[in-house]
């Protein structure tokens, strides 16, 4: 807009005008402008007052001035600025302060251009520049902008150039314009060049190629086929239809779509003709008449894909023919881990009918107790995508639960996401059956082991590590450990028992004494233990030891026994000597001065008693008897309601229990024959005592009662002798025999026997 003081010029110029007070009818119809150049003050400029303005100068204003093109005037070699309506706005925020000033200095970004438009154009020549850029200041900041100019020259009265009429043109919207249609041009061609699918412009009824991207020509063998028509670009598509095709979309303008259409190419320039699957698209062009003109050609070739389809095809079918085939069960599932196919031995296993399973619904057949380990593990294997193994019992038809190891494995898809899971439930009950047979077996072979003191032990013989297993250290009195050098062991074996163990060249050699037998002193207590050695060797590939594999047992109490038995075998022998000779002495005694049928009789119940004494002996297995047991187990035969039995527990060696049994049966004979058991009232007391009398002594007594009166006997039997010189000399003592009125009482006075005294 103007000012206050160019306004008020601008009115006494407008009225001067009307008035005729000046000459300014050339400016008349020049707008805003005309007014504007009016009212200037033109005396501050080299053009001084307009009145004294050239005929040449007011005629090119005029002009400029009914013009609606922008255009300007740069008038003399200073190139003083006037303009019109439609320059002023393309002048924008220099309106109107550029008006008669040095275009150089109004336009300063541009100063230098202008200065050689000025100077060429005053020469006469002409100047023209289509869309120019340049960076002016028009709206306070710089901006780029684009302009057609032209410059000619303005001559005087004289016919000399005087000045230079500019005409402007603003092109930047043009230039933007084109410069994003380019852009977007050379984007499609870009997308058209890089797109994965071929891609063809065709022109005309003849189908001329125009235009190609590189899939296409790698479609065609890298033929270069623009501008050659179709059936010249790739004769041996000649008879496929794909030509036939080309014409009717063009005849029609309907749009072809084919999907995997044979076709037969040349992909290599003299290579053989190849059998591809081609997805086509052709795609009417039309001009802005709406008449075709051209076809886009646009396509894929697919024959990988349907390659890999029939291949994939052809593998489903082999898998299911393997899947339905096999004995195992064999099941399929989606990325989401729902079931979607059974081969039919889950449907003969199970009884469900085809279908029934699918989903979730498998779980129906699996044991409640199995159940959620068994969901729950196939959850984590669908989160994670990882392969999956469980074990569960699955129901069978008859209603009988058998365990089935579980396992499966994701496919992956092309993106490398989960297509599906393919998995098999095996039958492994009876191997489970097996297992924990064995594991019970082991079990008990373990504990047998350790209840006989068995351990193992394995060596290596190339560096004489032996490692043990179960009780094998404890066995060896040491610590348990991983492994030892054998070389320990072999310091804890006594020395005169090692030249019986295995040694390095037995070892090495494999000629090692199979089963031993030695002795060894245990670290932690010293002990001395026997041990049995039992081993085998194993051998590489060329017969060479390497391992010797074997068992150990303590045998210290089998060793203790059979030195204890060989003992009582010697024992054995002694009492069977003495036995016997006690026999021969009874026969002898018995059978002398008497008849044979009374001897047989005495005889008899004499080897009784003698064999009562060795039941109880052998009760003891011949250690020791109790007294009161043998006087019990002897006065059996008697009528015990008439005895009464009664001493302190005393130990009894066996030669003592023998004699006293044998004694006691001789005066209990006697009684019952001539003395106190002879008679209902009679009476026997037999009792014993430890008298202590400086050293202790056993006091045994026979005393009879009520019974006949008993003298003396005339001549000494077997029983007295028995009892008088056997009793004491077996007990170490002396025996006293007495015959009262009373009856007959005999008492046994000896040290008190060593051995332990039992109950």
């Amino acid at each position: 807009m103007v000012s206050a003081s160019v306004g008020m010029r601008l009115g006494v110029a407008m009225a001067a005008l009307n008035s005729g007070m000046l000459d300014l009818a050339f400016l008349s119809g020049g707008g805003a402008m005309g007014r504007l150049i009016a009212s200037f003050d033109w005396t501050s400029t080299p053009l001084g007052r307009i009145a004294d303005w050239n005929p040449s100068l007011k005629t090119t204003v005029s002009i400029i001035l009914r013009s609606n093109v922008p255009m300007c005037l740069l008038w003399g070699p200073d190139g003083v600025l006037l303009y019109n309506d439609a320059f002023s706005r393309f002048a924008a925020n220099r309106h109107p302060s550029v008006l008669g000033t040095n275009v150089c200095e109004g336009w300063p970004e541009v100063a230098e251009f202008n200065r050689n438009v000025i100077d060429t154009v005053l020469q006469g020549k002409t100047l023209s520049f289509q869309d120019t850029e340049m960076a002016l200041d028009l709206h306070g900041v710089p901006e780029t902008v684009w302009m057609n100019l032209d410059y000619s020259p303005v001559p005087d009265e004289t016919g000399l150039p005087a000045g230079v009429l500019a005409i402007v043109v603003d092109t930047t919207a043009k230039v933007m314009s084109e410069r994003w249609r380019d852009g977007e041009r050379d984007r499609l061609r870009q997308m058209f060049e890089q797109a994965p699918g071929f891609m063809a412009v065709l022109a005309g009824p003849d189908h001329v190629f125009e235009m190609t991207n590189a899939a296409y020509l790698q479609l065609v063998g890298h033929r270069d086929v623009i501008g050659l028509p179709a059936r010249r670009a790739v004769p041996e598509v000649e008879g496929q239809g794909f030509f036939e095709l080309l014409d009717q979309v063009f005849q029609t303008g309907e749009a072809f779509v084919g999907s995997a259409l044979p076709a037969r190419l040349q992909r290599r320039p003299d290579a053989p003709v190849e059998e591809r699957s081609l997805d086509l698209v052709y795609q009417p062009i039309r001009n802005p008449e709406g008449e075709v003109v051209g076809i886009f050609v646009e396509g894929a070739d697919v024959t990988d894909r349907m390659v890999a389809q029939e291949a994939l095809r052809q593998s489903e079918a082999q898998f299911r023919t393997f899947a339905e085939s096999m004995p195992n069960h064999v099941w399929t599932a989606s990325p989401d881990g729902l079931l979607t196919w059974f081969n039919p031995r889950v449907y003969s296993y199970s009884g469900a009918k085809v279908g029934a399973l699918d989903g979730m619904a498998w779980a129906a057949i699996v044991h409640p107790d199995d159940l959620e380990l068994a969901a729950g593990r196939w959850e984590e294997a669908i989160v994670s995508g990882v392969f999956y193994e469980t074990e569960f019992r699955l129901r069978r038809h008859d209603g009988a639960y058998r365990w089935h190891i579980a396992r499966a494995v994701p496919i992956l898809g092309k993106e490398d996401g989960i297509a599906q899971w393919i998995g098999t439930n095996t039958d492994i009950h009876d191997q489970k059956a097996a297992v924990q047979k064995l594991a019970d077996s082991e079990r008990r072979l373990k504990l047998s082991q350790n209840a006989a003191r068995i351990s193992a032990l394995e060596l290596d013989i190339a560096s004489g590590t032996v490692m043990g297993l179960d009780g094998f250290w404890d066995l060896w009195g040491l610590t348990p450990r991983e492994s030892v050098h054998i070389s320990v062991l072999e310091d804890i074996v006594l020395q005169e028992d090692r030249v019986v163990r295995s040694n390095p060249d037995t070892r090495t050699n494999g000629t090692a004494v199979p089963n031993v037998e030695y002795r060894i002193r245990s670290p932690d207590t010293g002990e001395i233990r026997w041990v049995s050695r039992n081993v085998d060797f194993v051998h590489d590939e060329t017969g060479k030891p390497v391992k010797m594999f074997g068992v150990m047992q303590d045998i210290t109490a089998r060793k203790s026994y059979e030195a204890r038995q060989s003992m009582l075998t010697h024992e054995l022998e002694h009492r069977i000597k003495n036995i016997l000779a006690m026999v021969s002495a009874i026969a002898s005694q018995t059978l002398r001065n008497t008849d044979i049928d009374t001897g047989r009789a005495v005889f008899t119940e004499r080897l009784r008693a003698l064999a009562t004494a060795h039941d109880l002996l052998n009760e003891t297995h011949w250690t020791d008897a109790s007294m009161m047991q043998v006087i019990g187990n002897t006065v059996t035969v008697f009528p015990v309601q008439q005895i009464t039995i009664a001493g302190p527990p005393i130990a009894l060696t066996p030669k003592m229990a023998l004699s006293l049994a044998l004694a006691i049966h001789e005066l209990g004979t006697n009684a019952l024959k001539y003395g106190a058991l002879s008679t209902p009232n009679g009476r026997v007391s037999i009792t014993w005592h430890i008298a202590v009398e400086g050293a202790e002594t056993l006091v045994w007594t026979w005393r009879e009662s009520g019974g006949p009166l008993v003298g003396k006997p005339s001549r000494r039997g077997f029983g007295s002798f028995l009892v008088e010189r056997v009793l004491a000399t077996d007990f170490e003592g002396e025996v006293r025999m007495d015959y009262t009125d009373g009856g007959l009482s005999c008492t046994l006075t000896a040290p008190v026997p060593a051995q332990p005294v039992v109950s």
